[in-house]
């Protein structure tokens, strides 16, 4: 099972001799298809095709992170299936455990405002992602998915899960959760001036709480 494929390209003179080669590392498998030079000053052409594998990742004990501060590292939360899915920049959660001290859980919060809110009432389970490049939660933090899109434009290509869940390809850590529970907070539920402040005048409303235990981990 592949993660991604990059390919490199250098063009040089003609020639009729060929040769195909293979390495394999930690990182995953390189094929060299490599053409030799023709005549004097030719130069040699290679096609390097670099495999990028998923490596099974178990959160619990390789997750070495802070807690308290990785998801203020513009992460990315789809939800869906097969046949729908949305995603948006989040900046606010919470890892631990719940329901028992072998039950990794994921806390996110979103709001009803957001289009993804609507997938998370809608479906079970959803992912979290991690990705290098920061174009993509840059992205995904100013677009809504009710306009377009959203994984279209920033070049991102929508992959599922054994349960069906949607995630994106290019991912470098993609964490797949189950929603346990859900909480859908109204001012009632604030016992300090800090939520009451923090939500006064805010459009897209209070938002709902979902608890989803760890069923799958993957990195690069």
């Amino acid at each position: 099972m592949f993660f991604g494929v990059t390919i490199r390209l250098l063009l040089g003179s003609d020639s009729s001799s060929f040769s195909l080669g293979r390495t394999q590392s930690p990182g995953g498998i390189k094929d060299s298809l490599s053409r030799g030079k023709s005549g004097q000053g030719g130069i040699p052409s290679v096609i390097t095709l670099v495999y990028f594998s998923i490596i099974t990742y178990n959160v619990q004990q390789e997750f070495q992170k802070n807690g308290f501060t990785w998801f203020t590292e513009n992460l990315i939360l789809c939800s869906g299936d097969r046949s729908e899915s949305n995603a948006m920049t989040i900046g606010w959660g919470g890892i631990g455990n719940y329901l028992g001290h072998d039950r990794p859980a994921v806390t996110v919060y979103v709001a009803p405002g957001r289009y993804t809110w609507e997938f998370m009432e809608k479906h079970l389970r959803f992912t979290i992602m991690q990705f290098d490049d920061p174009q993509v939660w840059q992205y995904m933090g100013k677009h809504s998915g009710r306009d377009g899109d959203k994984a279209a434009a920033p070049g991102l290509h929508v992959a599922y899960t054994e349960h069906g869940t949607p995630y994106y390809e290019e991912a470098n850590l993609v964490i797949e959760c189950e929603t346990m529970t859900a909480w859908h907070q109204t001012e009632l539920d604030f016992r300090n001036d800090t939520p009451k402040k923090w939500y006064d005048g805010f459009e897209a409303g209070i938002h709902t709480v979902y608890v989803g235990e760890v069923i799958g981990a993957w990195k690069r």
